[in-house]
């Protein structure tokens, strides 16, 4: 029931936002939805800057677009981006190629967790098991639909940053339950 009139309190909320809208250049032939989201985009601009923990703030350090050069993969391209609010970064891996991958970071009670949206066809979750002044190592966490005694999968991550335009990302990849090749460390270099 609570929350049933949370969704009509949103509703009513959003049907009285339109009907109080006033039309201006900006807004002039858009619809009453459009404008509704125009209002609570401008609740979003007074939002503070979200701060996340440590670690989350030094992962932001690679926000932008990356290449690298590996003997197993050849070229490689992946851009880190911040979304949501601020709250979550986004790292899309090789886009718009049978290998596009992406992976997403954010904090949970204070601690920067992964979840790898992966080419195997799975979503092995990751929490920071490690932090150094400049590396995060993650290591794979409990994941729903993820058996790592049986199914091959990102198991861990370390990222090495060794300046502003240059980070070192080291995979571990484990099948049949145990650690397997995953190629070897890759630098990366700022575009």
């Amino acid at each position: 029931m609570k929350t049933t009139m949370t969704w009509v309190a949103l509703a009513a909320s959003a049907a009285l936002a339109q009907s109080q809208t006033t039309e201006t250049p900006a807004t002039a032939g858009k619809t009453g939805t459009d404008k509704t989201n125009e209002a609570e985009c401008a609740e979003c601009v007074d939002m503070p800057p979200y701060v996340g923990s440590a670690a989350f703030e030094k992962m932001k350090a690679l926000v932008g677009k990356w290449s690298a050069t590996s003997e197993e993969m050849g070229e490689m391209n992946t851009e880190f981006r911040v979304i949501a609010g601020g709250a979550v970064i986004e790292e899309r891996f090789a886009a718009g190629t049978p290998m596009e991958m992406l992976s997403l970071y954010h904090d949970v009670d204070g601690k920067l967790t992964m979840t790898h949206y992966c080419v195997m066809r799975n979503q092995p979750r990751m929490n920071l098991v490690k932090s150094t002044g400049d590396s995060l190592t993650f290591d794979l966490a409990p994941t729903p639909g993820l058996d790592p005694q049986k199914d091959t999968h990102m198991h861990g991550a370390t990222y090495t940053f060794i300046d502003a335009d240059h980070f070192k990302l080291e995979g571990v990849a484990w099948k049949d339950g145990k650690e397997s090749p995953c190629g070897p460390p890759v630098v990366y270099t700022r575009q």
